[in-house]
């Protein structure tokens, strides 16, 4: 994949999660340690599940692309 930014070469990889799930939260709601309690976009599944999430790394820019559109509602 090419980096929507500087349009070089993304590596592919993943974000591994542990026992809550990752989620994106606005920044206006967002509570750092009320996190894990609070709605959001799941990006990954919960406790007992795989929490891979599969993502693209630009190593120039220091961007990620995460596809979300088949990830847990």
């Amino acid at each position: 994949m090419k980096c929507p930014y500087c349009h070089r070469k993304m590596e592919k990889g993943c974000i591994s999660g542990d026992r809550y799930s990752l989620k994106w939260i606005e920044e206006s709601r967002y509570k750092p340690f009320l996190s894990q309690f609070q709605k959001g976009i799941k990006l990954t599944h919960g406790i007992g599940t795989l929490n891979d999430l599969e993502t693209y790394f630009c190593k120039d820019c220091e961007k990620m692309i995460i596809d979300v559109s088949d990830k847990p509602k």
